[in-house]
């Protein structure tokens, strides 16, 4: 059997140095040969940093609200969305609120990120 089942722990989890969480779900070392999954929650009042990088990403937000932002401006982020960002664009995920998390998983092209893959400490 291939299939694989991955529950959020701290096992898969790396924190980036702004306190954000990113759990790896569905990675190429578990054998994705085309995409891979997680889950990002970016604490209370968080952001990520503001840049691009060469692949895209599908996002569909779980949890929380807050902003999208990027060069053309921002856009409102809450449960339900789906979100498409292409490769090179500018973009920052920001979490408004000042008492729950911003969570919302992310696919990612198969080895697009792998600085920021567990073990990470």
């Amino acid at each position: 059997m291939k299939m694989k089942i991955t529950k959020m722990s701290e096992e898969v989890m790396c924190q980036t140095r702004s306190g954000n969480k990113i759990y790896w779900l569905v990675t190429a070392e578990m054998g994705a040969s085309n995409f891979e999954l997680r889950y990002i929650e970016i604490p209370p009042g968080g952001k990520s940093s503001y840049g691009s990088h060469p692949h895209e990403h599908a996002v569909f937000v779980v949890r929380g609200k807050g902003r999208i932002r990027g060069i053309g401006g921002e856009l409102d982020l809450y449960p339900g969305l789906g979100v498409f960002v292409a490769g090179y664009e500018e973009h920052q995920w920001v979490n408004e609120s000042n008492e729950e998390s911003l969570g919302f998983v992310c696919v990612v092209p198969k080895g697009a990120e792998k600085e920021a893959k567990p073990p990470c400490w």
